[in-house]
């Protein structure tokens, strides 16, 4: 079975380096990789200095944004099975040898577990607090998308591909959607938390307000271009999310009972990190509160 990694990148020179070299120590000889890039640093210079032929560099053409550098890469791919990795994410060797007995036993797409590695710094912890709370074992959620998503090539493209968004590229949760997608068209989804990837999360701070902005921009978007809520039901479902997280900042309960849950979560313990997660809690509302009100703007004015 060939397989086809799509990476897309924007910026990536302190990662892409790194995560190339994972890719090209995997236990399988049947793959290639395309980086689809719309980078404005080194990331092309660093990807195109790699003498492999299993690399290959495109320059994004199709649109603008992440979904729309996924879907040119998967077109683009000659494997049965596409493999969707960020820049930050390092698959272990024997992935591709994990991944096909799925596939060859009648697998559409599958779901894998992640883990952040640097969760010595406090951001990175967090986010994987988050991760275990929503879809560690023992939760009910149901996981129609992880950290090296695959899926196959023919499954992808008739589920539309990834939702690139209206006149603005979407900025979270296509993901979800585009496994939603498959899952309605009546592919086979396969769950295996034995397979996981491990991923580095950005430590300061800046990244990360500006990442959970994006994740209440992109709420916006989903609601409107996905559940097609539009004129008084979009502005009730955005505003009661508004006025329910301002009511979390104002009154700190929620914050600190929310931190209080992911602490228990913490390597270093919940004593440790309750009052450092509430501090985050703090910024990631409040960054969520904002992206809300722009991607609403955004949609209202398409």
């Amino acid at each position: 079975m060939f397989f086809s990694i799509v990476i897309p990148t924007y910026n990536e020179e302190a990662d892409i380096v790194a995560t190339l070299e994972k890719l090209l120590a995997l236990d399988y000889s049947e793959y290639e990789i395309l980086v689809v890039d719309e980078s404005s640093d080194r990331t092309p210079e660093l990807v195109q200095s790699f003498e492999d032929d299993r690399i290959q560099y495109r320059r994004q053409t199709r649109g603008t944004g992440r979904s729309a550098a996924r879907n040119q890469g998967i077109v683009e791919a000659k494997g049965e099975v596409v493999l969707i990795l960020n820049a930050d994410v390092f698959l272990p060797a024997s992935i591709l040898k994990d991944l096909a007995p799925l596939y060859e036993a009648g697998a559409d797409f599958v779901v894998i577990e992640s883990e952040v590695e640097n969760t010595n710094a406090l951001l990175p912890r967090y986010v994987q607090a988050l991760h275990i709370e929503h879809y560690g074992p023992g939760t009910t959620t149901e996981m129609n998308w992880s950290e090296g998503f695959s899926c196959r090539r023919s499954a992808a493209i008739d589920a539309g591909l990834f939702p690139e968004g209206d006149a603005a590229p979407m900025l979270a949760g296509e993901d979800g959607w585009f496994g939603e997608n498959l899952r309605d068209k009546g592919y086979k989804k396969v769950q295996d938390r034995s397979i996981k990837v491990t991923h580095v999360m950005p430590e300061d701070w800046k990244t990360f307000y500006h990442n959970r902005l994006g994740r209440g921009h992109g709420s916006s978007q989903v609601w409107a271009l996905n559940e097609h809520q539009h004129g008084w039901q979009l502005t009730k479902t955005v505003y009661t999310h508004v006025l329910l997280g301002a009511i979390g900042l104002i009154t700190l309960i929620p914050i600190v009972y929310r931190a209080s849950r992911l602490a228990s979560h913490s390597p270093r313990g919940w004593f440790a990190d309750i009052i450092p997660f509430s501090v985050v809690r703090f910024v990631e509302s409040y960054a969520n509160i904002r992206g809300l009100l722009q991607g609403y703007q955004e949609v209202k004015a398409q």
